[in-house]
C-alpha cells in the first residue's frame, strides 16, 4: 500500500476504533476530525459522515436501552389500548359468554372420559346390563353431549367473530387517534428527524398492526385459555389435591421466566420496529426521488442503502427469533417435567389403591389442558408484550406536547383590520437555536396595501410566511395583525378566516380540480357556493381557460401531487384555492415564479384591484424584477436578522445607491445571464465585432459609402441579390413620386 493510502486510512481506522471503544460515550477527538476534514480525498469525508451517521445510530439505541419500561408501564399501555374498546362495552360481554359455553365442553368432556373408565372398570350397569355414567345409561349421555358440542362449536365461532371484530374496532380507534393528532402538530414536531414522513408511515401501518394482531389474535385466546386454565385448576384440585400441588410448582418459574423474556422480547420488538421504521423511511425517500435517481444513475447507491437497512432489520429479527426460541424450550421443558411427574406420581397412588384408574386419566387430561392453556398464555404475554413495544410508540405521537396549540384561544373577530406589525421578532427554527433568522426585526405593512419582501437567500424571506402563519413559537417579540398579537388566536382560525398562501412549489392533493379549488373551505362555506363563483375565481386567477380545455372541465382527475398539470398550471389552481377563501391577508411566495410575462401580468392586475378595494393585504416574496416592481412598499432583509431597507418601490429602486438597487443589478444580471444560450452568445460575438470594424472605419476617416459597400460585400451573394433589387425598387418609387409631384403644379398653371 502506497504512503498516501496509509495515510488515508490510518485516519480513518483511528477514528472508526475510536468510536468503537468509546460507544459513542464521547465525542471523535476534535483535533483528529480536523486533520481529516483538511484532507482533500471527497471519498475520506464521506467515510466520515458515515461514521458520524453511525455514531448518532449508537448514541440514540443507548438513550433508548436507557430508558427502561418496567412490567407497570407495559400493563398501563395495553390497558390504555383496551380502554380504546370501551365503546363496544357490551359486545365484549357477549364475548366472555361465548367463550364460557366454549370452554364447558372440552372440560366436562375430560371428566366423563374418567367417569366412564371407572364406570367400566367397577362394572357400574343398570337392570339391562347398561353401562351407567354419574347414575344415567351410557347412551343418555351421550346424547345430551352431541347437542352440547354442537352449542359448543357455535360459541367458539361467535366468540372468535366477535372479538376479531372488537379487535379491529379497537386498533381502527388507535390509528384514528394518531393520525387525529399528527395533523394538529405543529412545525416543530415534523422538522425531528424521527417524524419524518417515512417513520411515520411505518408507525400508523406496522407498529398499528403489531398491536392489531396483539389485540385481535391474541386477547381472544388469551381470554378462552384463562378460563381453560382456571377450570382445569378447579377440577384437578378436586381429583386429587396433592397431584394438583406437584402440577403447581412448575408455575412459578414459567411465571418468572415469562416476565423475564417478556421484557427482553418487547425490547428487541421495540428494536425491530424501529429498524422497519427506517427501512419505509428509506423506501419512502427513494421512491419520492426516483426520477432525480434515474436522472443521476444513482440506482445503486440507493440499492445499497436499502441493502444495509435490510440487514439491520434482518439482524435485529434474528435475535427476536432467538430469544423466543429459548423461551419456548425452557417452557416447553417444564410442562412436560411436571406432566411426566405426574403421570409417575398417579401410576404409585393407584398402586396404593389411593386413586382410580379414571382419575388419573382424567387427571392428566386436565393437566393436559392447563399445560396448554399455561404455554398459550405464556405466548400471548409475549405478543401483548410487542404490541406494548409498538403501542408505546404510537401513544408517544399522542402525547406529544405542542408548542404552537392547534385550537387553544381566542376566536378571530369579524372585524380584525389586515395590517400587519413584525415588533422586535426575535426567532430561530428549533432545529438550529444558535442560527437566527430574525434578530430584532421591525417592520409595518399598512392595510390593503401590497408589500414585497427582497433579501438574498438564506435572511428570511419565506420564513416570514412561516411565520405569520404561526407555525412556528417567537423567541421573543410578536407579531401584530390588526393591532392584535397573533398568539391571543386559535392557530386553526387565524389558517382558515385570516391568512391565504400560495407557495413557489404547490401542492396539490389527488382528486379533481373542483376539489382542490375549494380545499380550503368548510362544508358550510361550500354549501353557499355555485359553480359562478368557482369560475369567477378561475378566472381571476387565469386558470378558467385552461381548465376548460380538458374533457371533464373542472371534474379533471389531476392525479397524485398535480402529477398531470404543468408547473404553471399548478400555480393558477393554488393562486384560485388562496382566493376563493377571500382571505384579509394574502401570501405569495414566488407564486408567480412558473408563470410567462403575459400570464404573471394579467394575475398581477387582478391582486392590485383586490388590494385597491382595501380588502386584501398582499405580501409577496420575489427575486424576479417583473414582480417586485408590481408591489407598492419594498421591504429589503439584510444577513443580520433585521430590515435594512423600506419604502415605495419607485423611491427605492430610482437611488442607485439603496440595497434593493443593488440586489436587482446582481440577480438581473443573473437571471439574464441564465438565460443566454451558447448561440446567443456566439451571435452577440459577432455583432460586436462587426460593431468594432465600423468603428475603426469611421477612424480611418472612410467616406460613409465605402463603409457602406464594404458591409455590403461582406454578405452572401444571395442578400446581397434581394437587397439591391429592393433598393432598386425602392429608388423607382421615389422617382415616381417626384415626378409626379414636379408635374402637378404645371397642370394648375394651364388651367
Amino acid at each position: 500500500m502506497t504512503e498516501s493510502k496509509l495515510l488515508l486510512h490510518s485516519p480513518l481506522m483511528l477514528l472508526s476504533r475510536r468510536s468503537l471503544a468509546t460507544h459513542t460515550e464521547e465525542d471523535p477527538d476534535e483535533k483528529l476530525v480536523e486533520k481529516l476534514e483538511h484532507l482533500q480525498s471527497v471519498q475520506l469525508h464521506l467515510k466520515v459522515a458515515r461514521l458520524r451517521t453511525n455514531q448518532i445510530i449508537e448514541k440514540e439505541r443507548q438513550n433508548a436501552s436507557k430508558k427502561k419500561i418496567n412490567f407497570r408501564q407495559n400493563f398501563k399501555t395495553i390497558g390504555r389500548i383496551l380502554k380504546l374498546g370501551r365503546p363496544d362495552l357490551r359486545l365484549f360481554l357477549y364475548a366472555l359468554g361465548f367463550i364460557l359455553f366454549a370452554v364447558l365442553y372440552p372440560t366436562t368432556s375430560v371428566k366423563l372420559v374418567g367417569a366412564a373408565i371407572d364406570a367400566f372398570n367397577d362394572r357400574i350397569t343398570d337392570e339391562d346390563g347398561d353401562l351407567l355414567i354419574w347414575g344415567y345409561k351410557y347412551s343418555t349421555v351421550f346424547a345430551v353431549m352431541v347437542p352440547f358440542m354442537c352449542v359448543s362449536a357455535a360459541c367458539f365461532w361467535a366468540r372468535i367473530w366477535v372479538l376479531k371484530l372488537l379487535g379491529e374496532r379497537l386498533v381502527a380507534r388507535l390509528r384514528l387517534r394518531v393520525m387525529k393528532n399528527l395533523l394538529r402538530h405543529d412545525s416543530a414536531f415534523f422538522d425531528n428527524e424521527k417524524h419524518k414522513a417515512g417513520d411515520l408511515i411505518s408507525r400508523l401501518s406496522s407498529d398499528a398492526y403489531v398491536v392489531s394482531r396483539s389485540i385481535t389474535g391474541n386477547l381472544p385466546d388469551g381470554l378462552k385459555n384463562v378460563l381453560f386454565g382456571l377450570i382445569s385448576s378447579y377440577m384437578m384440585f378436586s381429583i386429587n389435591p396433592l397431584l394438583f400441588g406437584v402440577m403447581m410448582l412448575i408455575s412459578p418459574p414459567i411465571t418468572f421466566g415469562s416476565v423475564w423474556y417478556g421484557e427482553k422480547i418487547r425490547s428487541l420488538s421495540t428494536r425491530l420496529q424501529n429498524a422497519t421504521a427506517g427501512l419505509t423511511k428509506v423506501s419512502e425517500e427513494t421512491l419520492n426521488s426516483v426520477k432525480l435517481i434515474q436522472a443521476f444513475t444513482g440506482e445503486q447507491k440507493e440499492l445499497t442503502k436499502y441493502s444495509n437497512q435490510l440487514r439491520n432489520v434482518i439482524g435485529v429479527a434474528k435475535r427476536e427469533a432467538l430469544a423466543q426460541s429459548n423461551y419456548s424450550v425452557s417452557i416447553y421443558s417444564l410442562y412436560h417435567s411436571g406432566y411426566l411427574s405426574c403421570i409417575a406420581l398417579g401410576v404409585y397412588l393407584i398402586l396404593k389403591g389411593q386413586m382410580t384408574t379414571g382419575d388419573v386419566v382424567a387427571f392428566t387430561m386436565y393437566s393436559e389442558l392447563f399445560n396448554l392453556a399455561l404455554y398459550s398464555l405464556t405466548t400471548t404475554y409475549m405478543e401483548l408484550m410487542k404490541g406494548s413495544g409498538a403501542g408505546i410508540k404510537l401513544f408517544d405521537l399522542i402525547d406529544y406536547e405542542d408548542k404552537v396549540p392547534p385550537v387553544k384561544g381566542q376566536k378571530v373577530p369579524a372585524q380584525l383590520g389586515n395590517d400587519i406589525e413584525f415588533r422586535n421578532v426575535v426567532f430561530s427554527y428549533p432545529t438550529r437555536p444558535n442560527d437566527l433568522i430574525f434578530n430584532g426585526c421591525s417592520f409595518t405593512v399598512p392595510a390593503g396595501s401590497s408589500t414585497c419582501f427582497v433579501a438574498p437567500s438564506g435572511c428570511g424571506k419565506s420564513t416570514i410566511a412561516t411565520l405569520l402563519l404561526r407555525s412556528y413559537n417567537l423567541n421573543s417579540g410578536e407579531i401584530l395583525i390588526g393591532g392584535k398579537n397573533i398568539n391571543d388566536f386559535q392557530v386553526r382560525e387565524l389558517r382558515r378566516h385570516v391568512i391565504g398562501i400560495v407557495q413557489q412549489e404547490p401542492v396539490l392533493l389527488s382528486g379533481t380540480i373542483l376539489e382542490n379549488i375549494v380545499y380550503g373551505l368548510t362544508p358550510h362555506q361550500i354549501s353557499k357556493l355555485t359553480m359562478l363563483d368557482i369560475i369567477a375565481v378561475s378566472r381571476e386567477a387565469n386558470c378558467h381557460d385552461f381548465i376548460e380545455s380538458f374533457p371533464d372541465g373542472y371534474d379533471t382527475i389531476i392525479g397524485s401531487r398535480g402529477a398531470s398539470l404543468s408547473g404553471g398550471q399548478k400555480q393558477r389552481v393554488a393562486i384560485a384555492r388562496a382566493l376563493i377563501k377571500k382571505p384579509s391577508i394574502l401570501i405569495l411566495d414566488e407564486a408567480t415564479s412558473a408563470l410567462d410575462s403575459k400570464l404573471e401580468s394579467l394575475i398581477n392586475e387582478t391582486l392590485k384591484e383586490l388590494t385597491l378595494s382595501g380588502k386584501m393585504t398582499i405580501i409577496s416574496i420575489a427575486h424576479r424584477l417583473s414582480t417586485i416592481s408590481k408591489s407598492e412598499n419594498v421591504i429589503v432583509l439584510g444577513k443580520k436578522g433585521k430590515v435594512v431597507e423600506q419604502g415605495r418601490f419607485v423611491q427605492l429602486f430610482s437611488d442607485a445607491n439603496s440595497e434593493l438597487s443593488k440586489l436587482l443589478d446582481e440577480s438581473t444580471f443573473k437571471e439574464v445571464e441564465e438565460h443566454i444560450s451558447e448561440d446567443e452568445v456566439e451571435k452577440q460575438d459577432q455583432l460586436d465585432h462587426e460593431a468594432e470594424e465600423i468603428e475603426k472605419r469611421q477612424k480611418e476617416g472612410g467616406s460613409e459609402l465605402e463603409i457602406i459597400r464594404s458591409l455590403i460585400d461582406d454578405l452572401p451573394y444571395e442578400v446581397r441579390a434581394e437587397l439591391i433589387g429592393q433598393f432598386s425598387k425602392e429608388l423607382e418609387d421615389e422617382k415616381r413620386t417626384i415626378m409626379e409631384e414636379t408635374n402637378a403644379p404645371d397642370s394648375n398653371k394651364v388651367s
